[in-house]
């Protein structure tokens, strides 16, 4: 019986592989000679575009298929997971310099769980954090949102770094701002970096916050703009901002000549030999001796970064308040509190940061038709902050790649200098 249907498979086969070549001749008259003389330019595009869609069909659904996939699997493997949110009470006095916190981070640097990409498939990531700052009602507290399982690893380090500090798991403080359009109304920005990311931002280290034996009210940290700004607000208004981070993978702003994204020491290599190459000697080598001072401490700087952790770091900020007390005079705030982390405005330096907005302005009507978008963007901005997901579809951002003496400087527990009325 087996060999019966074979025989037939087999005769079948030939007489198609026959008849092969006679289609594609009539195939290729229509194509070649038919078409372009009965068909206009538009004609044939859309006869070409019907006549390729068998062929290219599947294999977009193909790709559509995968990338559902693993964003149905990230996102079950993501609410299966326990989280929790610690709180970082500060004492009255903290004589740590930010270098203790940088200690802290690094400990955070974690690339495991996806060591083959069998993991990818059943929905593995890395593992990320996020240290968040939240003023409510003008009281200002510190938090860190981790997985459940690195909990004590980070009570641990927190301990052995700032011994004054009690780190207490709490629940989370955005459920008590749920999101009801009308009762609340919220505004947030994201933040980039002014400068390809090797250029590094101005740190602790530059700002001398590293020496400790300088006296607090000589010492100028710059988180103290970020600190004021948020003991500003009032009664029924909520600022909060999040740092996410994670292991560094590749900088999402850089593209190589294959058009794919590079690391960061890839990427901090090009820039380096860029800046050479305007300074040649006789043999067509980089004389950087010839360089100003100005390229000089460029180099010396994106070197440096790379000595330490890299992460991928996502930074959103939120102001959301109840309607009657939405003030929109604190929109301004958030940009210009990360201005303390700027070398100079505008690019001037080596790097700082600067806003997306992700929520507006829309500066024509139509672009947004009745609030419609508004109001999906302003939904989909709360609800990214809420699960601080940042890396992976359906809430994934640009993320930058800073080093621990960055992230440190955007996020340390402040001494007395940062004392403010709440």
């Amino acid at each position: 019986m087996v060999g019966k249907f074979y025989k037939s498979f087999r005769e079948n086969i030939k007489q198609y592989a026959l008849e092969v070549p006679y289609v594609t001749l009539v195939l290729a008259y229509f194509l070649i000679v038919w078409i372009p003389t009965h068909l206009s330019e538009w004609q044939m595009v859309w006869v070409f575009v019907v006549a390729f869609l068998p062929f290219v069909l599947p294999v977009m659904c193909a790709v559509l298929a995968v990338q559902m996939w693993f964003e149905y699997v990230r996102q079950k493997q993501y609410w299966k997971t326990e989280h929790v949110v610690l709180e970082i009470k500060l004492s009255e006095e903290i004589t740590q310099s930010p270098y203790a916190a940088e200690l802290l981070l690094r400990t955070l640097y974690d690339t495991g769980e996806v060591d083959t990409p069998a993991h990818e498939w059943v929905g593995n990531t890395s593992p990320w954090f996020s240290c968040e700052i939240v003023s409510t009602e003008g009281v200002v507290r510190f938090y860190m949102w981790t997985r459940a399982k690195f909990k004590e690893r980070i009570k641990a380090q927190v301990y052995a770094h700032y011994p004054t500090l009690q780190v207490v798991e709490v629940p989370d403080y955005t459920l008590k701002v749920p999101w009801n359009p009308d009762e609340y109304d919220m505004w947030g920005i994201e933040q980039a970096l002014q400068k390809p990311d090797p250029y590094p931002i101005s740190t602790y280290v530059g700002q001398g916050l590293d020496k400790p034996d300088m006296k607090e009210e000589f010492k100028h940290d710059p988180l103290v703009s970020l600190l004021e700004f948020f003991g500003t607000m009032g009664p029924g208004e909520h600022a909060w901002s999040q740092i996410i981070l994670r292991g560094h993978t590749k900088c999402v702003y850089s593209e190589d000549e294959y058009h794919e994204h590079l690391r960061l020491d890839d990427w901090a290599e090009k820039i380096v030999d860029s800046l050479g190459a305007k300074f040649l000697d006789k043999e067509g080598l980089p004389n950087y001796s010839r360089m100003p001072e100005g390229s000089k401490e460029a180099v010396k700087a994106i070197q440096n970064k790379l000595n330490k952790q890299i992460f991928d770091v996502g930074i959103r900020s939120m102001y959301i308040a109840k309607k009657a007390n939405f003030n929109r005079t604190r929109f301004s705030g958030f940009p210009t509190a990360f201005r303390s982390f700027e070398h100079g405005s505008k690019g001037i330096g080596l790097n700082g940061l600067k806003p997306i907005f992700s929520i507006g302005p829309f500066n024509v009507r139509w672009h947004d038709f009745m609030g419609i978008r508004r109001a999906l963007l302003k939904k989909r901005f709360y609800n990214g902050y809420v699960t601080r997901q940042y890396f992976y579809t359906p809430h994934k951002g640009f993320h930058l790649a800073l080093n621990s003496e960055e992230i440190a400087t955007l996020y340390h527990f402040p001494g007395k200098v940062a004392h403010t009325p709440t």
